[in-house]
């Protein structure tokens, strides 16, 4: 049966109308409210806690650090006398330095820390010594987690750790609820610090925070959001520090891109009577955002795009021909505008022009990830009767679910069939289209259930089951096999009569399919639909 799942997968590229049929209109309505899903739950900042910060603790101390006890310094002397030892700063503040004695040390910033241990030393030894001093490592302290974080509770780390560190190891900060704008450092019930995590993201600023044993790291809840999209780096939700927020600083922060001219706030008001709210929308230029001093608040939709029409499109021109690789043409102009611009040579083949679209290609990867995600739900909810029946389950269930990752994987092509007798001046040319003008070829490809799967001569007297045949013949009955024919311009054709000969032309391909038993897989039938819908947009072999 697995032979016959990877012999329907090999079929090849067709046309988008094909691989709509696969999708019923209720799977492409889920797809689509699934992908806004996954834009509006974007939360800008939410990439900062992937367990990078909590990896290493903080070894570079700044010179502004004071010494507290627990601290360790490297203490090093030469000349009349050598002396070198790591020292750990005691309960009273002092270290120890022999024939020296106690030196207090707790409570001077790092920066000083030198000359206050040599100005020590050269009370004893009064000239030959040369003395250095540097702080190794901070004291070691534990420090509480509270608010909307992951996972509150008691976390240990250095006093000169920043708070991203500690944040990461409690899981950072709760999605949705957790706000990265207001975070407070708290000692003895009093606030010390209040630290905005934007300021980091978006300018790489990070207050230095000393920090003692039984501190608290408080994350506040969100004060409100705004949502971001269109024309940004940055699609989603987007925290506002207070209730409002300047919208060019925001749209900055989201990395508005080059060809964006316009911004739309949707926004909900009261009405004169305070009663209920109304939308409102107002549309601005880009120049009229960067020259005011615009606030947005919160729940206010941001919409960026782009309001100039390009006078021009560019054409990608492929294949067998004499012409330019990349047309440029007026906008609006069709297939047929294209074509009459073409330089062909004596082996284009005129008769198969093929055309891949960026916008099918989205909308084929949408269907395949809906059709996806309905497999996985049958297989993970469908239910087993008997004892046999679950274990069947349970090693089905196991093959199809890997074969489904890679199937994620698969990037449809976008192709649009140009049926035999076309009329190209009615199709309009996108932005961005490719051309395909595909050589002249002599020969007949041969796949998948035969003996040698190859290349053979065309013939014009052979008929589909001669070029079968020639290539070793199919490995299961002819009768009981599914014959498609591929035309060069994607096409596909089922063949009835293997004897026939007018079916077969030269540049054709033979597709040898197993004929499928559906009765000995409960999930065939899906699967089956997937892998002709993968086949046909994406002209890729999953084999199962």
């Amino acid at each position: 049966m697995i032979k016959q799942l990877i012999a329907i997968a090999l079929l090849s590229a067709t046309s988008v109308t094909h691989a709509s049929t696969s999708i019923s209109k209720e799977s492409t309505a889920e797809t689509k409210e699934n992908i806004q899903d996954i834009r509006t739950s974007n939360i800008y900042g939410d990439w900062l806690f992937k367990g990078n910060f909590k990896r290493n603790s903080f070894s570079a101390i700044n010179p502004n650090y004071i010494l507290t006890k627990g601290d360790s310094v490297n203490v090093q002397m030469w000349g009349g006398v050598t002396y070198s030892a790591k020292l750990t700063v005691d309960a009273r503040g002092n270290i120890f330095i022999p024939k020296v004695g106690p030196i207090k040390i707790a409570g001077i910033s790092n920066n000083n820390l030198n000359n206050v241990i040599a100005k020590n030393v050269s009370k004893v030894y009064k000239s030959n010594i040369e003395t250095y001093v540097n702080l190794e490592t901070s004291q070691y302290v534990k420090i509480f987690l509270s608010g909307l974080v992951e996972n509150p509770g008691l976390y240990e780390g250095q006093s000169a750790d920043s708070i991203l560190r500690y944040l990461d190891q409690a899981g950072g900060v709760k999605k949705k609820l957790g706000s990265l704008r207001n975070i407070r450092v708290k000692r003895n019930n009093e606030t010390i610090h209040t630290i905005d995590l934007y300021e980091f993201i978006q300018k790489g600023h990070m207050p230095t925070i000393q920090l003692r044993d039984g501190d608290v790291i408080f994350v506040e809840g969100k004060k409100g959001e705004i949502a971001l999209e269109g024309s940004l780096g940055f699609e989603g939700k987007y925290e506002l520090k207070n209730n409002t927020g300047n919208l060019h600083t925001i749209l900055e922060a989201s990395l508005i891109q080059d060809k964006a001219t316009h911004i739309t706030v949707i926004d909900s008001v009261f009405n004169e009577n305070q009663t209920m709210k109304e939308v409102s929308a107002k549309q601005y230029s880009l120049a009229q955002i960067k020259t005011s001093n615009m606030s947005v608040s919160t729940g206010a939709k941001i919409k960026v795009s782009s309001q100039e029409k390009s006078k021009s499109i560019s054409i990608e021109l492929l294949g067998e021909h004499d012409s330019e690789f990349e047309i440029v043409l007026p906008w609006g102009s069709t297939l047929q505008d294209l074509l009459d611009t073409v330089t062909y040579n004596k082996i284009s083949n005129k008769n198969a022009i093929q055309l891949f679209r960026h916008s099918i290609a989205k909308r084929q990867k949408e269907m395949l990830y809906a059709s996806l995600a309905t497999l996985e739900q049958n297989i993970m909810t469908t239910r087993s009767h008997t004892t046999e029946a679950a274990n069947l389950r349970q090693a089905e269930a196991s093959t199809i679910l890997q074969w489904i990752e890679k199937a994620k994987l698969a990037e449809p092509k976008g192709q649009v069939l140009l049926p035999t007798g076309y009329n190209a001046s009615n199709i309009i040319l996108q932005q961005g289209d490719q051309v395909v003008i595909p050589s002249k070829r002599n020969i007949v490809m041969i796949h998948g259930e035969v003996m040698f799967p190859t290349a053979i001569a065309y013939e014009s007297n052979m008929n589909v089951e001669d070029f079968i045949m020639k290539s070793g013949g199919s490995l299961s009955d002819l009768d009981n096999m599914n014959i498609l024919i591929q035309k060069p311009n994607g096409d596909f054709l089922k063949v009835s009569n293997t004897n026939s000969k007018s079916i077969i032309q030269a540049g054709d391909e033979i597709f040898v399919l197993a004929e499928p038993d559906l009765k000995e897989w409960q999930m065939a039938k899906d699967i089956f639909q997937v892998m002709y819908q993968i086949a046909v947009s994406a002209a890729l072999v999953v084999s199962l």
